[in-house]
């Protein structure tokens, strides 16, 4: 007897939710909290580095006349750095945007174009937070902005290199601990070394990667996974239990540390160059200065469906790296 069976359906209308997610949305916290400088007026980005002579404590004799002078500029020096271009493009076809009906948008340009304003800007966030060095376009590099790991690092790069007086003391940048040992006073010493060179106590924002983040809350809040130890019978050396609040919530978390020289904010981060990696800046002393916001361009079509080209063109500018730390972990 003829039956019409489900699983040999035909026709039958596909059940899709009109919604599309993106899994993959990651925060940009350093280009959000950056200045936006002034817009560049050539490639190349240049600013002046000064320093003030070392305090002294010898007294003048009452009625000397002046024998001996300084030069107020000895200390002033040039930092350097390029713009990058910045692009993302895609195509739609004439069916693809006048036929297809997509569930979850209501066009398929505009949807693209708001995933690829997207997209540039963690190709941003990624370029400013990474160890590129500077590179010049030469008919076949493109010109790339100097990435913050280099920037804080005691070689300041090869190309544009930080003058030597400004490159940050090996003090500022914690490489010896991992993320298993790592202790309040490793970054109590970060700390101290940029306040050595700035005078300064303030408060840091320190994008980390996720195994850093962990590795501080782990270390820092006393809590420990294991037994530390040659052997299994060995207690761990600091243990701290707790409580719930009102039996409901329990809180395990390093957002904040307060230390002797200053405050660090730690805001997670999937852009540094490694898990373990860590950058402490004083934003005040950072700025992205764009020659180009994000813009939209409409590029000529020829018949098989329109182009959208999202650029931006930008440059970062590290005002003095002796103002920043960097932690450069094991796992």
């Amino acid at each position: 007897m003829a039956v019409t069976l489900e699983r040999t359906q035909v026709g039958k209308r596909e059940d899709l939710a009109d919604l599309i997610a993106n899994v993959d949305a990651h925060d940009t916290p350093v280009t959000s909290a950056a200045k936006k400088g002034s817009k560049p007026g050539n490639t190349l980005m240049t600013w002046q580095g000064d320093s003030y002579a070392s305090a002294v404590s010898t007294g003048t004799v009452d009625g000397t006349d002046v024998s001996s002078y300084e030069d107020p500029g000895a200390n002033r020096a040039l930092i350097q750095n390029y713009v990058q271009v910045f692009r993302r493009a895609f195509r739609v076809s004439t069916l693809a945007m006048d036929v297809s009906n997509v569930a979850g948008l209501n066009s398929e340009l505009a949807g693209g174009i708001a995933k690829k304003i997207v997209e540039l800007k963690r190709d941003i966030e990624l370029t400013v937070c990474s160890a590129n060095d500077a590179q010049a376009d030469d008919g076949s590099d493109a010109y790339l902005t100097k990435g913050l790991a280099t920037w804080i690092s005691t070689a300041g790069g090869s190309v544009l290199q930080v003058p030597s007086a400004y490159r940050t003391p090996t003090a500022s940048i914690e490489t010896t601990a991992t993320t298993a040992n790592i202790t309040d006073e490793t970054v109590q010493d970060v700390l101290s070394s940029i306040f050595s060179e700035t005078g300064n106590i303030k408060s840091y924002m320190m994008p980390c990667g996720r195994t850093l983040k962990r590795g501080l809350t782990d270390r820092l809040t006393g809590i420990r996974t294991a037994a530390e130890g040659s052997t299994t019978s060995t207690p761990a050396t600091q243990v701290r239990t707790f409580s719930p609040v009102n039996g409901k919530k329990m809180t395990v978390s390093l957002d904040v540390f307060s230390g002797d020289f200053g405050t660090i904010s730690l805001v997670p981060s999937n852009f540094l160059p490694a898990a373990t990696d860590g950058h402490v800046l004083d934003m005040s002393g950072i700025e992205l200065r764009y020659s180009n916001l994000p813009e939209v361009k409409e590029l000529p079509d020829a018949g098989g469906g329109p182009i959208r080209m999202i650029q931006a063109i930008a440059a970062l500018v590290v005002h003095n790296p002796l103002a920043h730390g960097k932690f450069d972990l094991g796992s």
